[in-house]
C-alpha cells in the first residue's frame, strides 16, 4: 500500500517539528499527541476527518520531491499528494446502509439523518511509529529514518479491549480540549471475545506490516525523497499460516547451510591432510635416494 496513512504526514510533522521548530507549525488545538510506548509519539490532525495532505503538502515535500516503495515511483509533489489523499480514504472503510445506498444510487436525500451512519464498519488502517533516528551532514541536508507498524484491522466493531484512534472515525464531534493533552493510555492488540465466557483470544483480523520510512531534507527542510520500505517476507507472513512455514523453513534453511558448512570443511581439511601425508611420504622415498647417492 503506498504511502502509508500516518507517516506520510504524521511522521512529518514528527520529524519537521522536531528539526525546525523555528517555522509556524500547527497549534496545539489542532494536534493531539498519543504516547503510543515510552519511545513512540503519534501527532495527529484534527482539521477533518481525513487530515488535509493538500495543504501541508508545499510545507512538507520539495516541488521535485519523489516518492517510492516497492510498488509505485511518483517523480513530483502534485503525484504524492494525489497518492497520499486517496490512501487517507482508504484508511477507513465503511458499509453504507442498503437503503441509504439505494439513496445514493437514485441521486436522492435519504429521509433521515440516520441512514448516514454506516451499516458497519470494514477496514480501518493506521500506523504507530516506533523509532525515529536522525542524521545531519556538513551541507545542512538531514536524513531521518522512521521505522512503524502499519496495522490493518477488519471489522473493528467485533474486537473488544480495543480503541480505534479518533482519526480514523468518520464521523465524530470536535475535538475536545482533552483530546488535545498527553494521553497516557497504551491501547491493546485488537482481540475477539469467545462466546460464553471473559476471555478473548488474539484477532486473526489484525495485520501488522513493519515499514521503515527514509526522508531526505534540503537546506529549507522540505522532504526532497520519501521511500518507503518493506521486507518482502514480512508481506508474506500476511498470509495466513506462512508464518508457520516460513518460521519451519527458515530454520531448517539455517540448519541445512550449517550442515552443508561443516561437510564442505571437513572435506577441506580432509583432503588437506590427505596432501600432507603424499608430501611426507614422497620425502621418505627420496631420502634414499639421496643419501646412497
Amino acid at each position: 500500500m503506498p504511502l502509508a496513512p500516518s507517516p506520510a504526514d504524521a511522521s512529518a510533522f514528527t520529524v519537521q517539528t522536531q528539526q525546525r521548530t523555528q517555522r509556524k507549525s500547527p497549534s496545539i488545538g489542532e494536534l493531539s499527541i498519543v504516547q503510543r510506548s515510552s519511545t513512540t509519539v503519534e501527532v495527529r490532525g484534527h482539521d477533518t476527518a481525513f487530515p488535509s495532505f493538500l495543504g501541508t503538502s508545499e510545507y512538507f515535500y520539495d516541488s521535485r520531491a519523489g516518492y517510492e516503495n516497492p510498488l509505485i515511483t511518483a517523480a513530483s509533489r502534485s503525484l504524492i499528494s494525489d497518492i497520499h489523499t486517496l490512501t487517507r480514504r482508504c484508511c477507513a472503510v465503511d458499509v453504507p446502509r442498503p437503503l441509504s445506498l439505494l439513496h445514493t444510487l437514485l441521486r436522492a436525500r435519504p429521509p433521515n439523518e440516520l441512514f448516514d451512519d454506516p451499516w458497519f464498519k470494514a477496514v480501518r488502517i493506521w500506523a504507530e511509529v516506533d523509532d525515529i533516528c536522525e542524521t545531519e551532514s556538513f551541507d545542512g541536508h538531514k536524513k531521518s529514518f522512521v521505522e512503524y507498524t502499519l496495522n490493518i484491522l477488519f471489522f473493528p466493531d467485533l474486537h473488544t479491549t480495543y480503541r480505534i484512534p479518533k482519526i480514523l472515525v468518520l464521523h465524530r464531534p470536535p475535538p475536545s480540549p482533552a483530546d488535545s493533552q498527553l494521553s497516557l493510555s497504551v491501547p491493546s492488540s485488537p482481540s475477539l471475545p469467545i462466546p460464553g465466557t471473559p476471555c478473548s483470544m488474539p484477532s486473526p483480523l489484525h495485520f501488522q506490516l513493519p515499514v521503515m520510512t527514509r526522508l531526505c531534507f534540503n537546506e529549507q527542510g522540505q522532504i526532497t525523497y520519501h521511500r518507503d520500505i518493506w521486507d518482502f517476507r514480512d508481506v508474506v507472513r500476511l498470509i495466513p499460516g506462512v508464518r508457520v512455514v516460513l518460521w519451519i523453513v527458515a530454520r531448517a534453511g539455517a540448519w541445512g547451510l550449517s550442515w552443508i558448512s561443516q561437510k564442505v570443511c571437513s572435506n577441506m581439511d580432509a583432503d588437506a591432510q590427505h596432501e600432507e601425508c603424499v608430501n611426507e611420504d614422497n620425502a621418505l622415498l627420496t631420502s634414499p635416494t639421496d643419501s646412497n647417492v
